[in-house]
């Protein structure tokens, strides 16, 4: 009897336990930070999937092109083809990315991190499911016929479009759709390199720029089950052949400091070459769905003399970091590399720039390395070696990312002995290019758009509104010989509390605050005839016309003003500036820029232009520019006050490149406009404008 009872005793308390753990797990798999993780996974292992897919795209359509001796390499195959397809080839790859991206994602073009950073920062990481296809058909066709890039990109980009479909599926908060979109980035740069580590780092320090923990986690697990994934499916090779490294001698670290401090100079000069060429090819006439093939036709020239520098250009980095290229060719594959790649992607080809920095990288280290074997009177290691760390250098210096350029090498030689020299050059090229240019090679797209890369989208939209569209040149101030009754008598009826005070000239001398005329009250009788502006004012702030409404809101904010003057550049008055509009037009701005965005996602910037029906009277319609408004700024149209329509954003040109409503933006031919406004309102508008085409017909016609 009592045996039995102790077995119940036992059965009840294991059943207890049995229960408590059930209940714990339960309530971990219901913490939301568990089913983030969770998510994060199942995002890493759909990025490890789709890099494979890219992969094997980019080795079919090489092995279509070039035959069976280019699937792995477009270089294998050179001495196998005719030297016209080596010419014709990537501009063949252009000629069907060009239409392709135009007509079915225009975001898929170019290296892909810029677009994943500004959906991050402008549209709260909402990045469309099908960017992630037409971003893995453009570079196949872009690296697989011979154009210059890297595969990482679109590995990078389609991961992070898969982590934001993942989080638009789950119904996530903005927080975690963001966090969930650095996961999938992640996990795309882990899988292209079999590197966990780096990949998190870079989505990190270069894609998301938070190491908090709440982001940190996830990222790390897309990092880690996209590696077991390539794997699982390709092994666990190292993506180059890395020669054995040893520091021969402690004088070494002199030609490593040169190197590290060249990178830094060759980096920038990437950045700026490449987006030069991007802002070259906007300028041509030609059609964008046409300038991939244009591209890739001078690219194929290129290729002709340096047929290292076409496609992603493993086999050839594997070449130099066994030292089998003289100097003289390496030097030369370091212009030709950058000058290829620029045109490339400036172009509107798709692929990433992280490998072409890695190649940049180490023909520069190669060439520093023949140096130094032909003339350092010390011990050395061998020209490999000096490509390695040329490598890391120069990925460290483009993405301004430290970091990520030293973990990388590590992953990527499992070597301990090459980190001492590859932190030093990373180190000093990151300082070298970070203090001559604030932007990276992934930045300055968005610094030319406006984006500030460490800051919001609100901070951003206060950056682009200038003083002058929240200005009120209607407000009360006095002359410095005002006197005191005439103050007292206007200024203590009226809303405004702050009071500029000018000199003769119309210069600002200085403000009157009302509190300062309260205390003047008491003394009121005695004064009141001797006492003029000039006695009461006190020194202020000001805003010049050119400055932006960030500055205002910082200005505002550190004197508690609610008022600022703003003056011209001869110190003469102009304005003041409110603190209630500041904020006020801040909001209305945010508004706008979120319904933007939202409509670009849903329809693609494609809107009927009989309009849609936005609810509570409102529609929104995609109209032509009328004719009467062309060659005037949307500051000068003035159609808010007008007749109540507010310009979204303007469609310029026959290609019809979308531009943010900027009040400096001049309307031209060829320009259509999404514009919101009451029914009535849109109606009038129109109306109006169609007058005015009518009338200058008529007149035309007389």
């Amino acid at each position: 009897m009592n045996h039995s009872r102790q077995l119940r005793k036992e059965w009840l308390r294991a059943r207890r336990n049995v229960d408590l753990a059930t209940h714990r797990v339960r309530g971990l798999a219901r913490g939301q930070h568990f089913r983030l993780l969770l998510l994060a996974a199942v995002v890493g292992i759909v990025a490890g999937l789709g890099a494979a897919g890219v992969k094997e795209l980019i080795h079919g359509m090489q092995w279509l092109l070039w035959g069976a001796h280019g699937r792995g390499d477009i270089l294998e195959a050179i001495g196998w083809v005719a030297r016209w397809k080596i010419l014709i080839l990537p501009a063949v790859g252009g000629l069907f990315v060009g239409p392709l991206v135009w007509f079915a994602a225009r975001d898929a073009s170019g290296h892909g991190v810029p677009e994943v950073v500004e959906a991050l920062l402008m549209r709260g990481g909402i990045i469309r499911g099908r960017v992630a296809v037409v971003k893995a058909m453009a570079a196949s066709f872009t690296l697989g016929s011979g154009g210059s890039a890297g595969r990482e990109g679109p590995m990078i980009q389609i991961g992070a479009s898969l982590g934001s479909v993942v989080a638009q599926i789950t119904r996530l908060g903005e927080e975690d759709v963001r966090t969930l979109v650095a996961a999938g980035a992640a996990g795309g740069l882990a899988a292209a390199f079999n590197a966990p580590i780096a990949g998190s780092l870079f989505a990190l320090e270069v894609v998301l720029g938070d190491f908090a923990i709440a982001s940190f986690s996830p990222v790390v697990m897309a990092g880690v089950t996209a590696t077991v994934v390539t794997r699982a499916l390709s092994g666990g090779a190292p993506t180059f052949q890395i020669p054995p490294y040893t520091l021969t001698s402690p004088l070494e670290f002199i030609p490593y400091v040169f190197l590290g401090i060249l990178a830094g100079f060759v980096a920038l000069s990437f950045t700026l070459f490449m987006y030069g060429q991007e802002k070259a090819w906007e300028r041509t006439s030609l059609p964008p769905w046409v300038r991939p093939a244009a591209g890739g036709l001078i690219v194929g020239a290129i290729g002709l003399f340096f047929p290292q520098i076409l496609g992603v250009g493993h086999v050839a980095m594997d070449r130099m970091l066994e030292g089998h290229f003289p100097m003289g060719l390496l030097l030369a594959l370091v212009v030709a590399k950058i000058v290829a790649t620029s045109l490339t992607l400036g172009s509107g080809g798709s692929g990433g720039v992280f490998v072409p920095s890695l190649f940049v990288g180490s023909a520069l280290g190669g060439a520093v390395g023949m140096a130094v074997q032909r003339w350092a009177p010390f011990p050395h290691g061998s020209p490999g070696a000096y490509a390695l760390v040329g490598m890391g250098a120069v990925v460290a210096a483009t993405a301004h990312a430290p970091l990520t350029g030293i973990v990388i090498m590590l992953e990527m030689t499992r070597d301990y002995q090459i980190i001492l020299p590859v932190m030093l050059a990373c180190i000093l090229s990151s300082v070298v290019a970070s203090s001559l240019k604030g932007e990276s090679i992934y930045t300055q797209k968005l610094k030319f758009k406006g984006i500030a890369m460490r800051q919001g989208r609100e901070e951003t939209i206060l950056r682009q509104m200038s003083v002058r569209s929240v200005l009120h040149t209607e407000y009360r101030s006095f002359t410095e010989d005002a006197p005191l009754g005439t103050i007292l008598g206007e200024a203590l009826g009226v809303s405004q509390t702050t009071f500029p005070v000018v000199e003769p000239d119309g210069s600002l001398a200085g403000v009157i605050r009302v509190q300062d005329l309260h205390r003047s009250l008491a003394d009121r009788g005695p004064l009141e005839a001797v006492l003029v502006a000039a006695d009461l004012m006190s020194p202020t702030e000001v805003l010049n016309k050119d400055d932006n409404v960030e500055q205002a809101l910082d200005l505002l904010t550190d004197t508690g003003a609610d008022l600022l003057p703003v003056v011209g550049d001869d110190g003469r008055l102009l304005g003041v500036v409110y603190a209630s509009d500041v904020l006020e037009r801040y909001s209305h701005e945010l508004q706008k820029l979120r319904l933007a965005s939202s409509l670009a996602q849903r329809r693609s910037f494609s809107i009927e232009t009989e309009g849609v029906e936005l609810g509570h009277g409102m529609r929104l319609a995609e109209v032509d520019a009328p004719a009467a408004l062309r060659g005037r700024t949307l500051r000068e149209i003035q159609l808010r006050s007008r007749f109540g329509v507010e310009v979204l954003y303007v469609l310029k040109g026959p290609y019809h490149i979308r531009k943010m409503a900027d009040p400096d933006l001049a309307i031209e031919a060829h320009d259509r406009m999404v514009v919101m406004a009451e029914a009535s309102a849109l109606r009038a508008f129109l109306e109006t404008m169609d007058a005015h085409v009518q009338q200058a017909s008529a007149h035309a016609g007389g």
